[in-house]
């Protein structure tokens, strides 16, 4: 299953995944949109419930590096959505598959280089 973070019109991708107003879950062919209960929720509490949702790839806008970091730990694929404001925009060929390779220069939330910009 799919998971993109949605702003409160349910249309709209998130700028932020853990504090999003509601996830979108893709899966088969259907779509339902459902609010995040954990969206003011510490980080170990939100996984704790994110691992409940079964979500084999997410597609997002922005990420931070150890969000990232612990999304592979989940065995989650991340996918950066570059061209759509909406999930029903968004062209699957597209998206870029976020790596180690390449995550740290597209995960541009959070604190994992702040010793670099002093």
């Amino acid at each position: 299953m799919t998971l993109i973070p949605v702003e409160e019109d349910q249309k709209t991708i998130s700028g932020r995944f853990r504090k999003a107003n509601s996830f979108a879950f893709l899966d088969e062919g259907q779509i339902f949109v459902q609010e995040n209960p954990h969206k003011t929720s510490k980080s170990p509490e939100f996984f704790e419930y994110f691992n409940t949702l079964n979500i084999d790839r997410i597609y997002i806008k922005e990420l931070g590096y150890k969000t990232f970091l612990k999304l592979l730990e989940l065995g989650v694929e991340v996918y950066l959505v570059q061209e759509a404001d909406r999930w029903n925009r968004i062209k699957p060929d597209s998206l870029l598959l976020l790596t180690m390779d390449n995550a740290k220069e597209y995960c541009s939330l959070g604190h994992h280089n702040k010793e670099a910009r002093k």
